[in-house]
């Protein structure tokens, strides 16, 4: 999807978590706070680097802190009183926060999140992230990929009829895009069809008329910094778009009804060559660690 940005790029940091802990002479407990966030939230997927996660459990003299290190993969925090920290998962790269699970439009029941990741558009040696994405799923999935039980992270990556899998269950599955940068309808479609086409060799009339559904919801529609896409596939042919500039889309824009457009962008985020691949990354750890 290249061709999204004409931003000038901003610097990339590294992930960091930083806590304070301050002593009280009345003997009060200990909090850790991540970053500077007034609520603090524990970062509970990283696909690349190693991350920090902190669990506060009480003892008999009252809450101790204990700091776990954990490296790629999915990061479990056990129960404290930090607030709603388990009801999301942040994406470590753009700090943008997902639900742990989510009902959405269209949607016959809750879906759970797989793995979180972001897209980015290098201009020469600088990377500029464009959106986070989270996947969504039905948790019945899971129940048929059994022959991938004990394979490791690795191993799930590269096995494309895993995928496969994935997108031919009747079950439904959902990719949410939340936008880190201002981004042009047009701009933000053009860069979509141009991944999107070449994986469909023959054209027929309905793929036509899906991908020209699908090009309207778009046009003439600016997607501002925190707007919120959603892909949601019902069954592999039948695919649902909502947008909103802003928080969880309530309502469906449109219905795209072609297994061939369908599968060709499943294949966009999930196939041999994923536009993000920190996404398909993050959602093979996760189920490497589910797949047990």
């Amino acid at each position: 999807m290249d061709g999204i940005l004409t931003a000038v790029p901003s610097v990339m940091c590294g992930v960091s978590l930083r806590s304070s802990c301050r002593n009280r002479v009345n003997a009060e407990s200990r909090h850790h706070f991540a970053g500077n966030s007034p609520n603090p939230v524990v970062s509970l997927l990283q696909t690349r680097n190693c991350v920090s996660s902190l669990s506060i459990q009480p003892s008999r003299k009252g809450n101790s802190l204990r700091r776990k290190r954990l490296c790629c993969g999915i990061v479990k925090s056990a129960a404290s009183t930090v607030g709603n920290a388990e009801e999301y998962v942040e994406e470590a790269a753009t700090s943008v926060k997902f639900q742990r699970s989510v009902t959405l439009p269209g949607c016959s029941k809750p879906l759970s999140l797989l793995g979180t990741g972001f897209r980015e558009k290098k201009f020469a040696i600088i990377g500029v992230k464009v959106y986070a994405a989270g996947l969504y799923a039905n948790e019945t999935i899971l129940s048929g990929l059994s022959a991938w039980k004990g394979r490791s992270a690795d191993e799930i990556q590269i096995d494309s009829s895993l995928f496969s899998s994935i997108f031919q269950a009747e079950a439904e599955k959902s990719l949410q895009i939340v936008l880190v940068r201002d981004v042009d309808g047009k701009t933000f479609w053009d860069a979509l069809d141009e991944a999107i086409s070449p994986r469909i060799k023959s054209q027929s009339s309905d793929d036509k008329t899906a991908l020209a559904t699908f090009r309207g919801i778009f046009q003439n529609r600016a997607l501002n910094k925190g707007s919120v896409i959603l892909l949601t596939w019902i069954n592999p042919s039948k695919m649902l778009v909502s947008v909103s500039s802003g928080g969880l889309p309530t309502d469906v824009d449109a219905a795209i009804e072609s297994g061939n457009v369908t599968s060709a962008l499943f294949d966009v985020f999930f196939g041999e060559n994923p536009v993000s691949p920190t996404l398909k990354s993050s959602v093979a750890n996760q189920l490497a660690m589910s797949l047990v």
